[in-house]
């Protein structure tokens, strides 16, 4: 299956699920992500995992949940949920149940992700994994009805009531030649990284493309999305070392901000974002490293406009 992709430019920003400094207060979310549709934004983001041991983290179906309920249109999308961690019968229900709830504004980024100890607490083997993601995708679409089963004994009661989409677009993760390969052949669009270059990028949506062609897919009807990191300030040297001594805190490991992230005064995130449109992102979704609205303001009232007049000389 494929999903018609809009030609306009989309943007998007991570709802502060991840803690920071501490999880927000439900009015805080609430109000992030309010600001956020008001703001101009497209779509809102949450992060996946289930555990992670240094820093603290709401659960992703569950925040965009709540959210929906305080929102009337912005699409709310995950980056990247980790079907492999789940039960794909209760992961269909509680999705089917969250497109209904919102009256059809789910995006679902997923990849295999996880970490080792995160596979052993749910009790799943790693080395299964390619399998278990691509039969989770399989079993979703067909709880749905998006598709027929593909043994008579996968799913003999229909669940009830379907998704308001009659296809809810499915974006692929991960960047290796097997994952570009399924987010071309089984996704609706391939969801890149925050460490993905604008370079990486475009090498990596042509693979994607191809591997869609091949499979007799329209490249043109799947989305080349990516998220990316962003602090805007008047000083370049202070936004910088903003995503420097905090981005460790959820990788667990040094994150290269330097030359992966967007920061900076305003004119400066502009030309960063811009090189990733360029690049053919279509889908561009920004995460800040705070809660603080204050930048949600100024990414939608200083970034967004002028990269909306770059994707418009895009087309």
């Amino acid at each position: 299956m494929t999903t018609t992709r809009d030609s306009a430019l989309q943007f998007g920003v991570y709802l502060p699920n991840v803690a920071w400094v501490t999880p927000p207060t439900p009015e805080e979310l609430a109000t992030y992500a309010i600001e956020a549709e008001q703001g101009g934004f497209d779509s809102v983001w949450v992060e996946d995992r289930l555990l992670h041991g240094e820093i603290e983290m709401l659960e992703a179906i569950t925040t965009l949940t709540f959210v929906a309920a305080r929102t009337s249109k912005i699409s709310l999308g995950t980056s990247v949920l980790l079907l492999n961690l789940r039960n794909p019968l209760s992961l269909a229900k509680s999705l089917s149940t969250l497109d209904y709830l919102s009256n059809g504004r789910l995006i679902i980024g997923a990849s295999l992700g996880g970490r080792l100890f995160e596979y052993a607490a749910a009790g799943v083997s790693m080395r299964t994994r390619v399998t278990r993601f691509n039969n989770a995708i399989q079993f979703l679409r067909t709880a749905w009805g998006e598709e027929q089963p593909s043994r008579p004994d996968l799913l003999t009661v229909p669940m009830l009531p379907r998704p308001v989409q009659s296809h809810i677009p499915m974006w692929l993760g991960g960047r290796v030649e097997a994952a570009l390969g399924r987010a071309g052949i089984i996704g609706d669009g391939w969801l890149a990284s925050s460490t993905t270059t604008p370079e990486a990028f475009r090498k990596g949506w042509e693979t994607v493309s191809a591997h869609a062609a091949a499979a007799g897919r329209d490249p043109s009807q799947l989305m080349p999305a990516k998220f990316c990191y962003i602090h805007v300030d008047d000083s370049t040297e202070r936004a910088l070392s903003r995503l420097e001594t905090t981005l460790p805190k959820y990788y667990s490991a040094p994150y290269d901000a330097a030359n992966l992230a967007i920061y900076g005064p305003p004119e400066r995130c502009i030309e960063q974002a811009a090189r990733f449109l360029d690049a053919g992102v279509r889908t561009l979704i920004f995460a800040t490293v705070t809660p603080d609205r204050a930048q949600l303001e100024r990414v939608a009232q200083e970034i967004l406009p002028a990269l909306r007049v770059r994707g418009a000389l895009l087309k």
